[in-house]
């Protein structure tokens, strides 16, 4: 009897058991996205404070809403070796805990360079297949220069663009420190060895990251770097991207304000006035900041444009050009000779036919359907302010005979040889 009174009681207490309920594990969302958000942070730099915070202040906005049910957002982080090794984050908003979570997708090798455009190749595919969508936007953050390309930038820099090798003394660098004035001058991953010297790697290619992206096309490419409203750059990647957002300058070390913009990523509604919104609200935040710059400038591109403007523009240069002081332009640093131009005012000066300028314009109006700036921008290239007078919302480069280097660089990007320039 005593047994059989055992073994009741036994058979009660695994019933308890079994009727306990298990630990709650939050689960990452499941499914289909409709959209899904990359972030793409190289920070094996002088940035990698800056976009630890930016990483923060995107767990910071997440709720219910953003991303919401039917958005994902993913972040690739590489920060310096001796911080850790590169990672994939998934970011989502668990509503059972009302927490937001973090999780670790995966870490690749701490010998990556993000500037590989093989890894921004991988981290996208690893992206698509962790939170696969019917679409994709991608979110940039590091430094960059605009359509500079690698040759330009291990060879000399944008502060010494004389430098054909390193037989002299040559600071490597093109972006500059002083203290918290930092600027996000994409994709510059600690040191490299160029013909026996070590530089800081000039990054990757615009028209490599165009290849690398190709297999997906994004409704936006959004860039938290400097100098990416360029024409020659965007016109390199208007195939890969509905929008475009960039800068035509440089952007303050803090960047993006992500706790206030990143929601219109996810809002419902039309896609245009959600990232005019994301702009505006950019804008806001610089001009009303309580501490630090008020500086910043913003563009909103509409890739599907970017033909007809070429062939406008094509058009002016067919027209015949007047030959103009880069001086007299508006420029957006303070290089000892400046590098990028605000597009329309150098045709404005430049064009001798009227008509097809005037037609230049319009084809500007319907391209950049938003263009924000602070009435004064600060340059880290020469550590001060200037004022903004007029922006279209994108820069072009004026080709210099005193850096031949640069010149023949941009005479083989796509968009020079788009509008007819070979000399």
């Amino acid at each position: 009897m005593r047994l059989l009174r055992y073994i009741a009681m036994v058979a009660v207490g695994l019933l308890a058991l079994a009727c306990e309920p298990k630990p709650y594990i939050p689960q990452p969302p499941q499914g289909t996205a409709d959209h899904t958000v990359i972030m793409y942070l190289a920070g094996n730099n002088n940035l990698q404070t800056y976009l630890e915070d930016n990483v923060q202040d995107v767990i910071w906005s997440v709720d219910a809403s953003t991303p919401g049910d039917n958005g994902r957002i993913v972040i690739y982080f590489r920060s310096r070796p001796s911080s850790g090794d590169p990672m994939l984050l998934q970011v989502y908003y668990d509503k059972k805990l009302a927490t937001v979570q973090c999780d670790t997708l995966r870490t690749y090798p701490a010998t990556m360079s993000s500037s590989d455009p093989a890894t921004l190749s991988a981290v996208v595919a690893d992206a698509k297949v962790a939170a696969p969508a019917k679409e994709y936007s991608m979110i940039f953050g590091s430094h960059a220069t605009g359509w500079f390309t690698e040759v330009c930038m291990s060879r000399g820099s944008l502060t010494r663009p004389l430098s054909v090798g390193f037989s002299s003394p040559n600071d490597g660098s093109f972006w500059k420190q002083h203290g918290d004035e930092i600027t996000r001058t994409f994709g510059m991953d600690g040191k490299i060895t160029y013909e026996g010297a070590t530089i800081d790697d000039p990054g990757m290619n615009i028209t490599e990251m165009a290849r690398a992206l190709s297999g997906t096309k994004f409704r936006a490419l959004i860039f938290d770097a400097c100098f990416m409203a360029s024409v020659e750059a965007v016109y390199d990647l208007r195939n890969v991207a509905d929008y475009v957002i960039a800068s035509s300058a440089e952007i303050m070390g803090r960047g993006m304000p992500y706790d206030l913009v990143l929601q219109y990523l996810f809002t419902s509604g039309g896609t245009e006035g959600n990232l005019m919104k994301y702009c505006s609200e950019y804008m806001r935040y610089y001009k009303e900041l309580a501490s630090g710059r008020k500086s910043g400038t913003i563009s909103l591109v509409d890739c599907s444009k970017m033909e007809a403007l070429a062939t406008a523009v094509a058009k002016v240069e067919q027209g015949g050009l007047n030959e103009v002081n880069s001086y007299d332009v508006q420029a957006f640093e303070l290089l000892d000779e400046s590098q990028f131009f605000d597009m329309e005012h150098f045709y404005d000066l430049a064009a001798k036919d009227r008509s097809a300028y005037a037609a230049m314009q319009n084809a500007l109006i319907d391209c950049v359907v938003y263009k924000g700036y602070t009435p004064t921008v600060f340059s880290a290239f020469g550590y001060g302010v200037f004022e903004v007078e007029r922006s279209c919302g994108l820069t072009m480069n004026i080709p210099s005979a005193t850096y031949a280097l640069f010149r023949s660089e941009w005479l083989k990007t796509a968009w020079a040889r788009r509008i007819g320039r070979t000399e």
